[in-house]
Formats: C-alpha cells, sequence, structure tokens
C-alpha cells in the first residue's frame, strides 16, 4: 500500500512539472524565439463611430457607419445614451454597420453605431 501511495505521488509531481514547463513554453512572448509559430495580426482593426441618431419616445429608429476608404467591416455594434433603447437588429451593410433600435422609455434617447474595420 505504502509503494502504491510512493508511486502515485511521484506520478503526479512529474506530471505537474510536464504541464508547468509546457505551460511557460506556450506563453513565452520571446521574439527571438523561432521554435514556435507566433501569431501576429495581418492588419490593425480600427473602430469607428457614426452620428447620433436622436430615437423619439416610444419611437424606433436605425443608425449606420461606414468603414475608411478602402477597408472591410468585421464586426460591429452599438453604444446607447440610455437603458431604454432595446437593440433589435445589428447587421453589416456595404461597407459599414447599421443598428436598429427600440425606445421604451418616456424621453428622447440617441442611438450610435460603431463598426470594426480592416484592410481586406
Amino acid at each position: 500500500m505504502t509503494r502504491t501511495r510512493i508511486l502515485t505521488f511521484a506520478a503526479l509531481a512529474v506530471l505537474a512539472a510536464g504541464a508547468t514547463t509546457a505551460g511557460a513554453a506556450a506563453y513565452t512572448d520571446d521574439p527571438d524565439d523561432t521554435t514556435k509559430s507566433q501569431v501576429r495580426p495581418l492588419a490593425a482593426h480600427g473602430q469607428y463611430e457614426g452620428a447620433p441618431t436622436t430615437i423619439p419616445a416610444g419611437g424606433q429608429a436605425n443608425a449606420g457607419v461606414n468603414c475608411p476608404a478602402g477597408q472591410v467591416p468585421t464586426g460591429g455594434g452599438a453604444k446607447t445614451s440610455a437603458f431604454d433603447i432595446y437593440l433589435t437588429d445589428s447587421f453589416p451593410a456595404g461597407t459599414g454597420w447599421t443598428v436598429i433600435g427600440k425606445n421604451i422609455g418616456n424621453s428622447p434617447q440617441t442611438l450610435r453605431a460603431v463598426v470594426v474595420c480592416t484592410v481586406p
């Protein structure tokens, strides 16, 4: 019984040491290390905001924003001025992003589209 426990603890120690070494090697950020491939983004991803669109109380409206010339959308979303606006849709549209929101509040609020762009 004692021999089994010793072998079990020894095996666990070896496994733990191996996992620690493998984890350290996987997360090394040494630019001179050529033993493993390093992933680098090919292009920057800029985030752009559109002009605010006012949504009247109880109303619905859409807002949009386009990427700069030569870039394409890779994602998007919206910013609102209050918790009273619910997004009902968010989608790419041509070279930009469009969002649709509904204002369930008692006062006008604003909706602004946001797009993330990159060079194709």
